[in-house]
């Protein structure tokens, strides 16, 4: 889930109809928003006028123009895309992909990836703080049998 903390609008994805769903403080009815195969999660641009969904099933990161309600670009990132975030220095979409064990790296206004890094086996979050990307990994196969956290610092 996502929140335009400017406007209040709240932003969900529906995972089985291939959409986000939009509920606006004052709207009357939620809006129904396409996206790619299976979206899992969603992140908003720092404008708020663009949503992001990683999409697990099509292995890709949809760029939605909000005020379109349309998807405006597709980008494979991997198998298993689980998780996005953004970065708000950069502007750069990050993608955990469950089944390849990466963060693709998107720079959404080209569409185009521009980076990739490794993870442990099954990543399964990615959040972006304080101009680094952390990265949960469910895979057990600490030293202990623990997941793991992994954190990437993020270049300007």
């Amino acid at each position: 889930m996502a929140v335009d903390e400017r406007t209040g609008t709240a932003y969900a994805t529906d995972f089985a109809n291939n959409r986000i769903i939009e509920i606006a403080p004052r709207a009357k009815s939620p809006r129904l928003i396409p996206t790619g195969g299976s979206p899992l999660s969603v992140a908003l641009s720092q404008d708020g006028r663009t949503a992001y969904s990683a999409d697990q099933a099509a292995g890709t990161l949809s760029v939605i123009n909000l005020r379109q309600g349309a998807v405006t670009r597709t980008v494979p990132t991997g198998a298993g895309a689980k998780s996005v975030a953004t970065d708000p220095r950069s502007g750069r979409v990050l993608v955990a992909n469950r089944t390849t064990a990466t963060v693709t790296v998107v720079d959404p206004r080209k569409g185009t990836v521009v980076g990739s890094l490794t993870t442990g086996a099954h990543t399964n979050h990615v959040h972006v703080a304080h101009g680094a990307a952390f990265v949960a990994a469910k895979s057990g196969s600490g030293p202990e049998g623990q997941d793991l956290l992994h954190r990437f610092p993020l270049g300007p």
